[in-house]
């Protein structure tokens, strides 16, 4: 079973072998949104967080109406990290916090850590390290073929 995954568009043109019959419905379609408001239920530090990431995940159009879901969910997981780190530092910091714990009781160090993670798993779909940003395949509209007969022959560079 597997495979390889199938070639983009993009790299069909630039091997030659793109045909319009097979190749033209690939891809997505949606209209990047020009910029995105917070939604209510974040609140806090996530908020601030998304004033600082998601105008920039805008211009470079990787934000649509269908991913603008899995956005508020990553930042909601960012959002309760902050809470349970909060719980440690109100009970002054992480040793007397932890002195604080029961048996049964959950330590919320872990579930930052844990919602931390939910929040990077979401948003290195948005190529949010350099390596991620590399493997991520962004909503750029193709720039219109060059005309040029003798760059086309000599492939473009």
């Amino acid at each position: 079973m597997g495979g390889r995954p199938p070639k983009s568009v993009e790299q069909h043109k630039l091997d030659g072998t793109y045909q319009k019959c097979r190749h033209a419905d690939r891809g997505t379609s949606l209209a990047p949104l020009e910029g995105v408001d917070c939604p209510d239920s974040i609140t806090g530090k996530a908020r601030e967080l998304w004033e600082e990431v998601v105008p920039a995940l805008c211009r470079a159009k990787m934000v649509t109406t269908v991913t603008l879901p899995t956005l508020e969910h990553a930042f909601f997981w960012w959002m309760k990290a902050q809470e349970c780190r909060q719980l440690v530092e109100n009970a002054g910091g992480l040793e007397p916090y932890l002195l604080t714990l029961g048996p049964n009781t959950k330590n919320a160090m872990d579930l930052a850590l844990k919602y931390e993670q939910e929040y990077q798993k979401i948003m290195a779909q948005f190529g949010d390290t350099p390596v991620n940003a590399a493997r991520v395949r962004g909503n750029v509209q193709q720039d219109k073929p060059d005309t040029d007969a003798i760059l086309r022959i000599m492939g473009n560079g």
